[in-house]
């Protein structure tokens, strides 16, 4: 398993869906493409949000699992683009 860092607005984003009242789980340490929060929005339905800095692009490993992946994943770049994605 390869392990991945934490770009450097994952506590931040994290911390903001938290103080927004958005369960939540860091995933970043599965690595291998798994994006990096697991997260329920209020309806109770799941999206996995992949945290990326301005202007960082998906690895192959994170593209592979997003063009596999069934359900909803939000590439988000802030913790205004991570709530934006909770609310959708």
């Amino acid at each position: 398993m390869t392990y991945k860092r934490r770009d450097n607005n994952h506590n931040e984003i994290r911390d903001a869906l938290t103080k927004a009242g958005f369960w939540n789980w860091d995933t970043a340490d599965l690595g291998n493409g798994f994006p990096d929060v697991l997260a329920v929005r209020r309806n109770g339905s799941v999206i996995l949000l992949e945290n990326k800095m301005p202007g960082e692009k998906l690895t192959p490993a994170e593209q592979k699992f997003h063009d596999e992946y069934p359900g909803e994943i939000a590439i988000v770049y802030s913790a205004k683009e991570a709530i934006e994605s909770m609310i959708a």
